[in-house]
């Protein structure tokens, strides 16, 4: 599950995603310099090996911790992928092949514009498919699709096994668990034609993600008058009303909140000026979190996976003691707002990147003072949660896990 955004706006593009995963699959923020291989390399994704390329580009990627690729994030040519998981009528393949995060990192580490991305991610596709288990504690297999932009131009590229369909966007879009592609491509698989959500859209699979119903929200929102970084934040923390809380489960609110029987958790989200700014939680829950501002070139982001999976760690423990009561919720939200707010003035308008550099650097300190002060107040609490009885129960079950396999959490 996942919702990825687009819009362009007095000649500026902007973009932004939420990851939706497991509750207790945890989102990493990481930086990839530019790396040089020798030739008949060979390089291990997720489930296969393929060759390497010569040289790969500097990206900054968004990812579940146990996987190779990426379920967002941009290179230094200010090339931004987002992936969703779709669901089709195409029988799945045997074999292991590329699952769609390995075919997004891929993209960012080799092309420099989208339609250079779209033409890599078609043609790797129909190399070795799109084949392997995404689910971190479950099964949970899929096709993709995914919003593919760059500083001059974007594209939706919806897949179904090895089959195709690619549209060129305009000023605004969005997608979603959902095929939305009809007969209205600018090109496709050779030897088809006709409608594409109709011909391959399994609409029960998609009826029970809330795709539809994210896709609007999320596309309304960026129809509005508004500043757009304002506009993107507000449709990656919306809900689908405003009962939703912590303590509530919604599979079809754009910022996701897990505990039913088939919802997963939004567990990191960005959006930003393509090439230019962007900001970014490290964190789940978008309603709760705050986004910090990066440079393109993201220095305070970590190379090391350990480093980013303690900065999320830290921040799911303070969320799950908000659900638990122990921090209450409005007292939090008005904290936090302050913060995002100024945050967002001092990033939003600074044109150099080297005083953007310093403005990150001074709201991810702030921000981490925050957090601490938040724990600080709970270190002797304990975390159960409260909701009605499956809510609560399942996620005190994930929760359980969580501090067996991470001490101290």
């Amino acid at each position: 599950m996942c919702d990825t955004i687009y819009l362009k706006r007095n000649g500026k593009s902007y973009f932004g995603k939420n990851s939706d995963r497991s509750p207790n699959e945890a989102h990493l923020m990481i930086r990839e310099t530019a790396k040089d291989y020798e030739k008949g390399a060979k390089l291990k994704a997720t489930y296969i090996e393929i060759p390497q390329v010569e040289h790969t580009y500097s990206c900054v990627l968004l990812k579940p911790h146990w996987i190779w690729g990426a379920e967002m994030g941009w290179n230094e040519f200010g090339l931004n992928i987002g992936n969703e998981a779709v669901f089709t009528n195409i029988k799945k393949e045997k074999e292991n092949g590329l699952i769609g995060m390995d075919l997004l990192r891929l993209a960012l580490e080799r092309c420099k514009t989208a339609l250079e991305a779209v033409n890599l991610i078609i043609s790797l596709i129909g190399e070795y498919g799109q084949t392997g288990n995404c689910g971190f504690d479950k099964n949970f297999y899929y096709d993709n699709a995914f919003l593919i932009a760059d500083k001059n131009e974007a594209y939706i590229l919806e897949t179904a096994g090895r089959k195709y369909a690619v549209k060129k966007v305009m000023d605004t879009a969005t997608i979603s668990n959902c095929l939305s592609i009809r007969d209205d491509y600018d090109f496709c698989s050779p030897n088809f034609e006709g409608d594409f959500k109709k011909t391959f859209q399994n609409n029960l699979f998609t009826l029970v993600a809330g795709a539809e119903k994210r896709k609007q929200a999320s596309f309304s929102t960026l129809m509005k008058n508004g500043e757009p970084f304002d506009l993107m934040k507000e449709a990656l923390s919306c809900h689908s009303s405003e009962k939703v809380s912590a303590n509530s489960s919604s599979t079809d609110s754009v910022c996701m909140h897990a505990g039913n029987m088939f919802g997963d958790q939004t567990t990191g989200s960005y959006f930003g000026e393509i090439d230019k700014c962007y900001f970014v939680t490290g964190s789940s829950f978008p309603c709760l979190s705050i986004y910090k501002p990066l440079t393109k070139n993201a220095e305070i982001l970590p190379e090391d996976e350990s480093v980013a999976l303690t900065y999320w760690l830290k921040r799911e423990k303070l969320n799950r003691h908000i659900m638990s009561g122990n921090i209450d919720e409005e007292e939090y939200l008005e904290n936090a707002g302050s913060l995002q707010s100024e945050f967002i003035d001092l990033a939003k308008n600074v044109k150099d990147d080297k005083k953007l550099a310093k403005v990150s650097k001074y709201c991810f300190e702030r921000e981490e003072e925050f957090v601490n002060t938040w724990l600080e107040r709970v270190k002797n609490k304990k975390i159960h949660i409260k909701g009605g009885l499956y809510f609560k129960n399942y996620w005190n079950k994930k929760t359980k896990v969580l501090e067996k396999e991470y001490k101290g959490f």
